[in-house]
């Protein structure tokens, strides 16, 4: 008898415990439920009319939705504890799970639920299958929606990037999650243009730092290998990128931009002979595009094979012959290979096609320079001056010819009808203050330096130039 009333004594005080802890139960996620929902009135009255509203119609699934969605979005607020985050995300995927019930072909509904499900993974390892079934869902109803295609592919790199990590991981865990982010951006890729797959790279090698788990992402369109070609060559991994090269070049033999690319991604590997060959491809392919003519040149220029890189410009300028920039590169390249006769027939050829352009001159002037004909650049510069509406740097150099030879009051004057356009110009009161001083002028010497200082008051070459002066009038 005694043994049936312990029994039944142990039993009520059971019952009574159990009801007590779902009192505190509810009373404790009503707390955290008006806490997180802004617990004004209005936050309170607001929830309750959503919810109200499923008294009235308890099977419109968007009634479930709109209250799990705002649950959902209260978990994430500003100083919500894990509790309370923890409770709302619990009632939330009541409420969402409720509404795919009721409307299973709304993929927004299998896409929210989804994410609540990955926010309680941490607490209930076992709604990771879950979160799987819910992003599917969500992409086999709307498989064209970017934002829902960014964020699922995004939720399994994140998890790929966690697993890996983990001591003892799952191979088949870690080769399924490697899948789905993949599968997933490739899709997202093959929705945007080829430009973006810089930034969906980025976001992905952050995670990875693996060219294997980034060429799967890539879809299989020369396009696309290009772009992937480029972005290895900025993380520095050369050997992945040639293949990609190779590849893009191998589904498109016609894109001048991708010889051009991968030309100079060689030439810069000190594979000289196979970036000509590549650049040679591309004359063969596009023989109008000036880029693979100038790029042998420069490389033949570069490897001190002079004739050859002259012969490439020439070939150039019979093909572009109203290119003036051509012509004056070829111009300078002939002086430098020791032809200076040659150089200023190519200029004048230039002339005779550009008679008004001052670039024209004020490059002949400079050859007068280095030629030592101070008279010739003078008059060159002149011309040019006479031609341009920006006549600044042109100025500036006629007064550095001017100080060159010690004419320096016509160099002062020069420099004078700089400052009216720019009194701040560095070179010009440079040029002034070091005038002065050839000239022995001290007082308008430092007046410049002075004013030099007073733009650039860091220049301890300045200082010393004033201290310097100043002794000398002191004595």
């Amino acid at each position: 008898m005694r043994s049936r009333n312990s029994l039944g004594f142990f039993f009520l005080v059971g019952v009574v415990g159990l009801l007590i802890l779902g009192a505190l139960q509810q009373l404790v996620g009503s707390i955290c439920f008006q806490k997180a929902a802004g617990t004004g009135e209005g936050g309170r009255i607001a929830l309750e009319a959503m919810q109200s509203t499923l008294n009235v119609q308890p099977s419109h699934s968007f009634s479930w939705f709109v209250i799990g969605r705002r649950l959902q979005d209260l978990s994430t607020g500003a100083g919500v504890t894990l509790i309370t985050r923890r409770y709302l995300l619990e009632e939330a995927k009541k409420y969402l799970e409720e509404a795919a019930f009721l409307r299973p072909t709304a993929s927004l509904y299998h896409y929210h639920l989804g994410r609540v499900y990955a926010a309680l993974s941490p607490y209930h390892p076992l709604l990771k299958p879950r979160v799987h079934m819910a992003f599917c869902r969500t992409v086999s109803l709307n498989p064209t929606n970017i934002q829902f295609r960014r964020a699922v592919a995004s939720y399994y790199l994140n998890q790929y990037g966690l697993l890996s990590k983990r001591v003892g991981g799952s191979e088949s865990d870690i080769e399924m999650t490697r899948e789905n982010f993949q599968r997933n951006f490739r899709a997202l890729l093959e929705m945007q243009p080829p430009h973006e797959v810089n930034r969906i790279l980025d976001h992905c090698f952050a995670v990875t730092q693996r060219y294997e788990d980034l060429r799967e992402i890539i879809p299989d369109r020369p396009e696309y290998r290009f772009h992937l070609a480029q972005f290895l060559m900025e993380k520095g991994l050369w050997t992945s990128a040639r293949k990609e090269f190779e590849i893009a070049i191998a589904q498109d033999p016609t894109n001048p931009e991708t010889y051009h690319a991968y030309g100079s991604a060689l030439f810069a590997h000190n594979q000289y002979q196979e970036a000509l060959a590549v650049w040679k491809k591309a004359q063969a392919t596009s023989p109008q595009d000036p880029r693979s003519y100038l790029s042998v040149s420069n490389a033949f220029w570069t490897l001190k094979r002079k004739d050859e890189a002259i012969a490439e410009l020439e070939q150039l300028v019979s093909i572009h012959p109203d290119q003036t920039s051509y012509r004056l590169l070829l111009a300078r390249r002939l002086e430098g290979a020791g032809n200076p006769r040659e150089a200023l027939r190519v200029y004048r050829e230039a002339l005779e096609k550009h008679p008004n352009k001052a670039r024209i001159y004020a490059q002949m002037a400079d050859y007068w320079v280095r030629q030592g004909n101070f008279s010739e650049a003078e008059a060159s510069f002149q011309q040019a001056i006479s031609l341009s509406t920006s006549t600044l740097g042109y100025r500036n150099q006629l007064a550095r010819i001017y100080f060159r030879q010690k004419r320096y009051a016509r160099a002062i004057d020069e420099w004078q009808n700089v400052l009216k356009q720019n009194p701040k110009d560095i070179s010009a009161l440079m040029g002034i203050a070091r005038s002065y001083e050839e000239l022995e002028a001290w007082s308008g010497a430092l007046r410049y330096y002075k004013q030099v200082l007073a733009i650039r008051p860091d220049d301890r070459s300045l200082l010393q130039r004033i201290e310097r002066i100043e002794r000398k009038t002191a004595q």
